[in-house]
């Protein structure tokens, strides 16, 4: 749903994971590696922009900072993992700098028992259980999937936009603020911009008010209102329009859901 998930950015051996059925995920990209396992059915994926469709028992890897998307087939379930790089040093320093050619790796029988035992059913899960499972998984990830430079241009552009709209998102900005507070040109920028994300700078930086405006609701009794204009929306009516298509709920309707 958010394109730049800060809290997916987070190092210091953080790690969470989830189970999805229905739910899609649009072009977004963090820090932390992403471990994908689908469980049942089969799911369509994107990595920078490549397709791929990932089915029953098959895995993925995207490395920091990869775009990636999941958009789950009728009757699926999948399996997220997202970990801070300094569970696997070794691995990080090896990808460091690169991304993979493809997000599917081929994982042996054996690994792909031991990993699912002890890492996508266990349900007390450990750091340590958790590295030697991710060591396993990289090295089948290594002998599958070749590591290519990235775009050092177009890496450096995506972290510039990132952060700025991530610290300013707040306020009433433009591309063109962008572009004039790391002193590029504007239209290069725009092309740039363009070309990664596909889609307007507005709709980028609704993406982060929204995710501001939804830790309110849930976190805090705030008027709605205030929330809305807090986190950057010009009124409370375009909060209202962009939440609904977003979340097919109203704010409202979401803080009541969320306090269930």
């Amino acid at each position: 749903m958010f394109f730049h998930q800060l809290s997916n950015s987070i190092t210091n051996y953080s790690f969470n994971t989830a189970v999805y059925s229905d739910a899609v995920w649009e072009n977004h990209f963090h820090k932390n590696l992403e471990l994908i396992y689908v469980i049942k059915g089969s799911v369509k994926c994107t990595l920078n922009n490549v397709f791929c469709k990932l089915t029953e028992g098959e895995f993925g890897l995207c490395l920091p900072y990869d775009i990636h998307s999941y958009v789950p087939e009728k009757d699926s379930m999948y399996w997220i993992l997202v970990f801070s790089g300094d569970f696997v040093h070794s691995f990080s320093k090896e990808i460091s700098g690169k991304t993979g050619e493809k997000l599917r790796f081929e994982v042996s029988y054996p690994v792909r028992t031991y990993v699912k035992c002890r890492l996508i059913e266990n349900e007390n899960l450990t750091k340590y259980t958790l590295k030697s499972c991710l060591y396993c998984l990289c090295e089948e990830y290594l002998s599958s999937v070749r590591l290519v430079e990235k775009d050092g241009k177009k890496a450096e552009i995506i972290s510039l936009i990132a952060d700025f709209v991530s610290e300013k998102h707040t306020e009433n900005i433009s591309l063109r603020d962008v572009a004039n507070a790391f002193s590029y040109d504007y239209n290069y920028m725009s092309r740039c911009f363009k070309n990664i994300f596909n889609m307007s700078f507005t709709h980028f930086v609704n993406m982060y008010r929204l995710e501001t405006a939804i830790e309110l609701l849930e976190n805090t009794d705030g008027d709605i209102t205030d929330i809305a204009l807090g986190s950057g929306f010009q009124s409370v009516r375009n909060f209202n329009d962009y939440f609904k298509k977003s979340l097919n709920m109203t704010p409202s309707e979401y803080r009541k859901a969320s306090r269930k």
